[in-house]
């Protein structure tokens, strides 16, 4: 799942931009986790939309115990959750 998109993250890291210090992956997926059931099915680093104050960001896909998909974005840098779409997202949701 990672490893597909290592050649990207090597390309980010490469990048100016990239000087900040990334959260790995396993943190992300555990902030996350503290918010939605369900688990990670796959993940991208992306660069953030102008809107989003944020140079790098994770893309995430993931699962809900009904089956659905959500497609959450959270930062690269500080873990600050950005976006989540996808149906069933507020039925995920931990109390």
């Amino acid at each position: 799942m990672l490893r597909r998109h290592l050649p990207l993250l090597l390309v980010f890291l490469a990048a100016p931009v990239a000087a900040q210090a990334l959260l790995p992956l396993p943190e992300i997926v555990r902030l996350v986790e503290a918010r939605y059931l369900g688990r990670l099915i796959e993940a991208e680093v992306v660069r953030g939309r102008p809107h989003e104050r944020a140079d790098i960001v994770y893309l995430l896909r993931w699962q809900t115990p009904r089956g659905d998909i959500l497609r959450i974005r959270v930062s690269a840098v500080d873990g600050a959750l950005l976006d989540v779409d996808g149906q069933g997202m507020i039925e995920a949701r931990r109390p």
